[in-house]
């Protein structure tokens, strides 16, 4: 038996952890989410699966991540096996402008920058944090943050994309907190990973808006064509999600700390 616990699993590819761990029976799955109201395939999957746990929390909260963890401690008697920190936001609507875009618009950078800051990096701090205790206590002791090529400066200098400041920004930082962790919590045992999911046929985020209007698609194409000139199209959520676990589950401590595709690489990005 192996405890996951996952945070933004209502839809995408928290949602695709979910389905996919839950299928095993001798696994328990918690899946953090913000509100039920947004949780409908995922109520419906707990109601089918008693191995999935629904938890309602805010990641920005600490004391409201202390209950969660106290409600994980209920089902596993205190330990967990693997955190996989999903949740993610691309921040405001400024996310399409480029940083000279900014000029003149000193207020609206700042939030751009801070509002993903505090999203994507501090939050997913917390959440550790406050699980900490329950993953020094688990088998696997394993923490994986979900990352973006949008966070890779050689992907960023290749494919020529000045956009998605903040978010990118978020994401580097992201790749240094799991690398922070990592070196810190190694003589317990404990081992990280910052693990981009590829390009992933979501309802969200870049992906939809790649797969959406025709113009943005050539254009974001022609940039990626740069790294790789065989992709066409984004990959599925389960495709996704299965090669993420195989990385999480032969992630060594020789490999801790690093920054992995879903290929379990620092190049094969689609």
């Amino acid at each position: 038996m192996v405890s996951w616990a996952i945070t933004g699993a209502t839809r995408g590819i928290g949602f695709g952890f979910v389905s996919h761990l839950s299928a095993n029976s001798n696994d328990k799955v918690f899946a953090l989410i913000r509100s039920r109201a947004t949780a409908g395939p995922l109520e419906e999957l707990a109601a089918k699966r008693k191995n999935i746990h629904v938890i309602v929390t805010d990641i920005a909260d600490p004391k409201k991540l202390a209950q969660a963890a106290a409600e994980i401690t209920q089902v596993t008697a205190g330990s967990l096996d693997v955190l996989i920190l999903n949740a993610s936001s691309a921040g405001p609507e400024t996310s399409a402008l480029s940083p000279t875009a900014f000029i003149g618009k000193e207020e609206a950078l700042e939030n751009e920058i801070n509002e993903n800051i505090k999203t994507n990096v501090i939050s997913n701090i917390y959440v550790v944090n406050a699980f900490l205790d329950l993953i020094r206590n688990g088998k696997e002791k394993k923490i994986a943050f979900i990352t973006s090529p949008s966070g890779d400066v050689e992907f960023t200098r290749i494919t020529g994309l000045p956009t998605l400041l903040g978010y990118s920004v978020s994401k580097a930082g992201v790749n240094m907190v799991a690398t922070k962790y990592a070196v810190e919590l190694a003589p317990e045992g404990i081992k990280t990973v910052s693990l981009s999911p590829g390009w992933v046929d979501t309802d969200s985020g870049e992906p939809r808006a790649v797969t959406g209007d025709t113009e943005v698609r050539k254009f974001i194409l022609t940039a990626f064509h740069k790294i790789d000139e065989s992709v066409e199209a984004p990959i599925s959520v389960e495709e996704s999600v299965r090669l993420q676990l195989q990385v999480i589950e032969s992630l060594t401590e020789a490999d801790s700390g690093k920054s992995l595709t879903h290929r379990g690489n620092s190049d094969g990005w689609f």
